[in-house]
């Protein structure tokens, strides 16, 4: 149903907010096509008219930790309580844990300790929203012992090309614990499937960073069970304190721990003096875009992509060693489409045909944009073009089961990867990061605090100045 047409059957009361219902109706339908609720509503832009309006339309209105309101439809809030309250559930009675902390805070390692002290012969399970958070996660519990395996969550519910799972109820995953690794990416939607394929004596041990973006689409979990559990189960809650690798010693740690703690959108006073209280250094540094790309910056991208053509190129590199060079530098933007945005960035440092992957030269990097369960592959996976046994080309992804080649024809569902956004990175790291930002298209604490936490040793801030 339209807004228009919505608001015409209406009480009268709705109908007298019309004008200022319209477009937020409109926002509010737009997101559902794409699955994405709620939709968070500022309480300076709501008059009481206007609330008590919304109330009387078949959705629900509730109050945000913020100090506005969220608008859900009423299935995905009738969805979202009752995985809450499942979740919560099944940590109290199997004795599961909620680790939340930021990067470089000790979840994995505190889980790694859960694990080794779980009694042999259990059936772990290591899972993740993404094939290169499920290769991070397997990297780091590395060795695995003989019962553990690990992959993304929709590679372990069997997920089908058209959107079904072939484990559920009727076909439950014989598990005795589960990790889940990045939950602040996992929706609603999937983890209501995951939680129908689990046997209800299975242990979960679920680790996130509240200061990470969620989901793209749908609804997230990770916040609102952490705020049920301090209340209704705190001894399932472990929540760390710090950072090993962003701490108060260096600039960027500094700043993305200011980052966390920022509930609201940044303003771009406040994002500069953010800035100005640091101090720039060798991990962290920033340039305003609006007086052109600092030449430091170009000649590191330009050697970026020669030394992605050069390991590439080179066949005394095993697949896995060519394709570490990807991590060596990471190109971000939030946004796919705009000026700066992940297409117009990798128009201008590939120039090549984004819909013909057969003319893309060797050293091109690409993404997987569709998951691909049959072949293994997942939605985010990066990979590079190499040349094949035979003088022709080949594309190696990095899939959560290690280096797969494939050929250039079976490629359904991939994009150039020189740059990509940040809600693709999650998951994965870099030596050195640089972000791209519009300050024109608002500024999000979230995005930038996940941004720049994919940088191992530094992160580079690029800006285009909004000119108030």
């Amino acid at each position: 149903m339209s807004a228009e047409r919505l608001i015409a059957l209406a009480p009268a009361l709705v109908q007298q907010q019309a004008a200022a219902l319209k477009p937020l109706l409109e926002n509010f339908f737009s997101n559902l096509a794409l699955a994405k609720e709620p939709l968070e509503l500022e309480a300076s832009s709501l008059d009481p008219e206007l609330i008590c309006a919304l109330r009387a339309l078949p959705f629900v209105l509730e109050n945000s930790p913020n100090g506005g309101f969220r608008l859900w439809s009423c299935k995905g809030h009738r969805m979202q309580k009752e995985v809450l309250a499942e979740l919560c559930e099944r940590l109290q009675s199997q004795g599961g844990l909620l680790v939340t902390g930021g990067a470089g805070s000790g979840k994995t390692s505190l889980v790694k300790q859960l694990i080794q002290e779980t009694s042999s012969g259990t059936a772990i399970a290591l899972m993740a929203p993404t094939g290169k958070a499920a290769a991070r996660l397997r990297e780091a519990l590395t060795p695995l012992a003989q019962g553990i395996n690990c992959g993304t969550i929709h590679r372990w519910l069997e997920a089908s090309g058209d959107g079904q799972f072939r484990r559920g109820a009727r076909k439950p995953l014989e598990l005795d614990t589960v990790v889940i690794d990045e939950f602040s990416m996992v929706d609603t939607a999937l983890l209501a499937a995951l939680l129908s394929a689990l046997p209800t004596h299975t242990r979960l041990l679920l680790l996130g960073d509240p200061g990470q973006l969620p989901p793209i689409a749908g609804i997230g979990a990770l916040a609102p069970l952490e705020i049920m559990l301090a209340v209704q189960a705190p001894q399932c809650l472990i929540k760390l304190k710090g950072s090993h690798r962003f701490n108060e010693h260096t600039s960027l740690g500094q700043f993305v721990q200011q980052l966390r703690l920022s509930e609201a959108m940044l303003n771009t006073k406040i994002f500069h003096n953010l800035l100005i209280n640091i101090s720039k250094s060798d991990n962290l540094n920033w340039h305003n875009l609006s007086i052109g790309w600092p030449k430091e910056i170009i000649e590191r991208l330009r050697k970026h992509k020669q030394n992605l053509q050069l390991a590439a190129e080179n066949q005394n590199l095993a697949d896995q060693e060519a394709l570490n060079e990807l991590l060596e530098l990471m190109l971000l933007a939030p946004r796919r489409k705009g000026r700066h945005g992940v297409d117009q960035l990798n128009e201008r440092w590939l120039d090549l045909d984004k819909n013909n992957p057969f003319s893309w030269p060797i050293g091109t990097p690409l993404l997987i944009n569709r998951n691909n369960n049959e072949r293994g592959l997942s939605n985010g996976d990066l990979g590079l073009i190499r040349p094949d046994f035979s003088g022709g080309k080949v594309a190696v992804i990095a899939s959560g089961d290690g280096p797969q080649r494939l050929p250039l024809e079976l490629l359904g569902g991939v994009e150039p990867a020189f740059a990509i956004t940040v809600h693709k990175s999650q998951g994965s790291q870099a030596k050195q990061v640089i972000v791209v930002i519009n300050e024109l298209e608002g500024l999000d604490p979230k995005l930038l605090y996940t941004a720049l936490t994919r940088a191992q040793t530094r992160a580079d801030l690029l800006y285009l100045e909004d000119p108030i």
